[in-house]
């Protein structure tokens, strides 16, 4: 007598687990209502990984590092910038840099990198130093007068003007920048309703639609104009856009089209100036609301600079000042989550990730992961300190992104930061007004809803 044997075929991944919501609109008024709260508390209900109806998407929630590492640098091939939310940013930047892909973003990288390297860094610190001190003048009245000033806003004038400076010299003027900074803040606010709407006809009314076609129409206008005075007196200036206006792609012979120099101008204006003004902005809330980091800021200025400028290589010894800037975006990332859709099929964490599925990796509940993170809700600059950062994963800091399409303004944003906290020191001491305390917005950005305020003592006085 034989015995036969039933091979049973090993069933398919599951699908993590679903976070409720309502019929359309999903999990979207618990997640607006809840701020990140609600991301958190779902990540420990569910664990790291799940799934989020948000009503126009339905997405995979990815919140501990080893998933970034995977979707941003293991298997980065098979999770391209597809969807709603990277269909809407497109209606801005084009095919500009932070959205292209494939050989195009390989050509586009290869002629826009040299503007970032260490050297030409080097060579526009003190124009950046420049711009921020002649921000810094119309700081002075507020000073003066005890009357509390918006950081928030003004730190939005401020890196517009080391934009201008560094990458446009004197081919922008003043007025055309002002401009772009109004159309541009409308623009990114707008861009998350419109991954709601987007899918929607051309012809059907969508409230704020047209303004934000307005709002575009308006940066063309002044980007375009000012690359036809960059093509008119060519090499006149040394900033990036004489430098793009020159390059030639070494593999192709290829110069940049008029519409690809806008593209890149437009995604610099937005990723240049928008993460550094709300870095600054949350990072000044804190220090007014823990005074002992403001002085120990001061006294690492005092001791490093006195009263001198800050140069490139000061970067290496105000190092309190870039620790700052890190824990400040680590709890406020400017870019909090870094959507993808998945090419092919996919298994994460023993789950399934169906092929067009579209994954949220979530940097914003990554930075605030307990497991990397001690007391991850505090701010504490001392934890970017080397002896407090072994062991911890290295994609459990990602506000600019990893691997391959990490964003390529970050030193040129690492350099800016320290030397916008280093000026704002030597001059002023900002306090804290009770009264106004800054809270969450949730845009396509975490900013402030209705800006930071503190009142600004002057030093030495």
């Amino acid at each position: 007598m034989t015995t036969s044997t039933v091979m049973l075929k090993p069933s398919a991944p599951a699908l993590p687990p679903t976070v409720g919501g309502m019929p359309l609109i999903g999990a979207l008024p618990r997640l607006i209502k809840g701020k990140f709260d609600f991301l958190e508390a779902a990540r420990q209900k569910e664990g790291d990984i799940y799934r989020l109806d948000l009503g126009f998407a339905d997405a995979i929630v990815l919140c501990h590092p080893r998933h970034a590492q995977h979707v941003l640098l293991d298997n980065m091939k098979n999770y391209a910038k597809g969807g709603a939310m990277w269909d809407s940013v497109r209606t801005m930047l084009g095919n500009g840099l932070p959205v292209s892909e494939g050989a195009f973003w390989r050509r586009q990288r290869r002629m826009i990198q040299p503007a970032f390297h260490h050297q030409r860094l080097m060579a526009i610190a003190d124009q950046m130093v420049a711009a921020i001190d002649e921000s810094l003048e119309r700081w002075e009245p507020y000073a003066q007068s005890g009357e509390p000033i918006d950081v928030a806003q003004a730190f939005t004038h401020m890196t517009m003007n080391v934009l201008v400076r560094t990458m446009f010299g004197s081919e922008l003027k003043a007025g055309e920048a002002e401009a772009v900074g109004a159309e541009l803040t409308y623009a990114i606010d707008f861009m998350l309703r419109a991954m709601m709407t987007n899918s929607l006809p051309a012809w059907m009314p969508v409230p704020g639609r047209a303004r934000y076609q307005q709002a575009i129409r308006v940066i063309d206008e002044v980007v375009f104009n000012v690359i036809e005075r960059g093509r008119q007196e060519k090499g006149a200036g040394d900033n990036m856009l004489s430098m793009l206006l020159e390059m030639v792609d070494e593999e192709s012979g290829e110069r940049m089209t008029d519409a690809e120099l806008r593209d890149e101008a437009v995604s610099l204006f937005l990723a240049g100036y928008e993460t550094t003004s709300v870095a600054m902005s949350w990072a000044l809330h804190f220090m007014t609301q823990q005074p002992e980091i403001r002085q120990r800021l001061q006294q690492e200025v005092d001791t490093v600079l006195g009263e001198r400028k800050p140069t490139m290589m000061d970067l290496r010894q105000i190092t309190y000042a870039r620790n700052i800037m890190q824990e400040s975006m680590r709890l406020y990332p400017p870019a909090y989550w870094i959507p993808r859709t998945a090419v092919e099929d996919d298994v994460i964490d023993g789950y399934h990730i169906p092929a067009g599925k579209m994954v949220a990796v979530m940097s914003q509940v990554i930075q605030r992961h307990p497991e990397q993170w001690e007391d991850p809700h505090v701010f504490d600059p001392d934890r970017f300190l080397p002896a407090r950062s072994e062991g911890r994963h290295k994609l459990a800091w990602l506000p600019f992104g990893a691997g391959q399409r990490l964003c390529i303004g970050r030193e040129f944003a690492l350099m800016e930061g320290p030397f916008i906290l280093a000026r704002l020191m030597q001059r002023y001491e900002p306090v804290a007004v009770p009264e106004k305390v800054a809270q969450m917005h949730i845009g396509l950005t975490i900013r402030t809803k209705d800006g930071v305020w503190v009142k600004l003592n002057k030093r030495g006085e």
